[in-house]
């Protein structure tokens, strides 16, 4: 959400939509520190060692809690915040609408969630085995 109101205050979803498509990239940083904060957390919990169960449900729980915040705030933001944006990217030759991207919202929060998750978990759980 920061990240986007931020390219939206710099006018990268509006005047600038060439500079937005590449900027939004950036924001995989967030997902990255939300999930491994809550993994170390899991993994301090369980005596420090995570298992792959533990290490998924936490990564599950998180990206959950990701998809219905982004879904709450893409719906405002589409529909109050920058109605504008979806019709400058139809201008531009993209085939999207407001539902589609609500749903792509939730689908990349689960699966790039996931994907952090895994290697994470995997990094977590090898640097464990070889100390």
């Amino acid at each position: 959400m920061a990240w986007t109101m931020f390219e939206f205050a710099m006018g990268w979803h509006s005047e600038q939509l060439d500079v937005g498509a590449k900027t939004g990239f950036v924001a995989i940083i967030f997902p990255v520190i939300a999930i491994v904060w809550a993994l170390r957390k899991a993994q301090q919990a369980a005596g420090g060692v995570i298992s792959w169960r533990s290490g998924l449900a936490t990564g599950l729980a998180v990206s959950a809690i990701s998809a219905a915040i982004g879904l709450a705030f893409f719906a405002a933001y589409y529909t109050l915040i920058n109605p504008e944006f979806v019709t400058a990217m139809r201008a531009r030759g993209a085939p999207i609408d407001v539902a589609s991207q609500l749903i792509a919202v939730v689908l990349g929060s689960f699966t790039v969630g996931m994907v952090i998750t895994a290697i994470a978990t995997f990094v977590m759980r090898r640097g464990r085995q070889n100390r």
